[in-house]
């Protein structure tokens, strides 16, 4: 989790390097451990994972492997999109242009990816995560080269999403579409860095009481991404998005409040 976690440079680092590592620890409150050509698992010491900066960007690293920020599972689902395609995400969420999208279980960013591209530049895409590591490699990596030009802008929150949405709801604030995808109580073993990823996922199960704080902040849809059907689900209103393969879709409607049409956007 956040626990445990250093900041580290290249073996051989450049000033900018050097520079580039104490920034993100200054702004997200992290030690820097000096490297001095030690393995990176030696100048980690008792720390569970390591922030490495390089002079090709971020790379968390631990016992389990290493993990960096980068298209994954989505680069596919973009291309087919360029390609005049759908993806069940924008179809279960009717994303279209201009829209307002929180991912509520940011992770690696796919699902984030996807929505942005859907939006466009108009839009806005929040995205919350809870796991300290996968908030730095998200917000680096959605400042860098992704997403590319022609999506929306995704900012990254560093938080649990049910105190972010249930403060939205006491404010009336409203986005267009609330993304839940707890995806690592359902593993999926085929995307890169799983393992690690794994490791720093905060896993918070999926709850009726966390849909209906994303029902009360949505103006069209809170689609869920489940492996399985709960058997709570129809009287949380989740209903499946029929003519997808999987099957793993899942989306409800606002909660049927006045406020829901009325509130502020984010």
């Amino acid at each position: 989790m956040g626990a445990g976690v250093v900041v580290t440079t290249s073996k051989s680092p450049s000033d900018a390097v050097c520079a580039e590592a104490r920034r993100l620890a200054d702004a997200w409150g992290l030690p820097v451990v000096d490297r001095n050509r030690r393995s990176v698992a030696t100048a980690r010491g008792d720390a569970a994972t390591a922030l490495v900066c390089t002079a090709e960007g971020w790379v968390a690293e631990s016992a389990r492997g290493r993990l960096t920020f980068h298209q994954g599972t989505a680069a596919k689902r973009l291309r087919a999109l360029r390609h005049g395609d759908t993806d069940p995400l924008i179809r279960a969420g009717e994303l279209r242009p201009g829209d307002r999208v929180l991912d509520a279980t940011l992770g690696l960013g796919r699902d984030a990816l996807i929505a942005a591209w859907a939006v466009g530049p108009d839009g806005a895409v929040l995205g919350v995560e809870a796991d300290l590591v996968l908030a730095v490699l998200a917000t680096e990596g959605f400042a860098g080269a992704i997403p590319r030009p022609g999506s929306a802008p995704v900012q990254v929150r560093h938080g649990d999403s049910r105190q972010v949405l249930a403060g939205l709801a006491a404010r009336g604030e409203h986005v267009d579409v609330v993304l839940l995808d707890p995806m690592f109580t359902d593993p999926r073993a085929s995307d890169h860095g799983f393992a690690l990823a794994r490791d720093h996922t905060v896993g918070t199960p999926l709850t009726p009481e966390w849909v209906a704080l994303a029902r009360a902040v949505a103006r069209r849809w809170v689609v869920v991404t489940a492996e399985r059907k709960r058997p709570w689900f129809p009287d949380a209103g989740l209903v499946r998005l029929e003519g997808t393969r999987s099957g793993r879709w899942f989306r409800a409607e606002p909660c049927p409040q006045d406020t829901v049409s009325a509130g502020k956007s984010v």
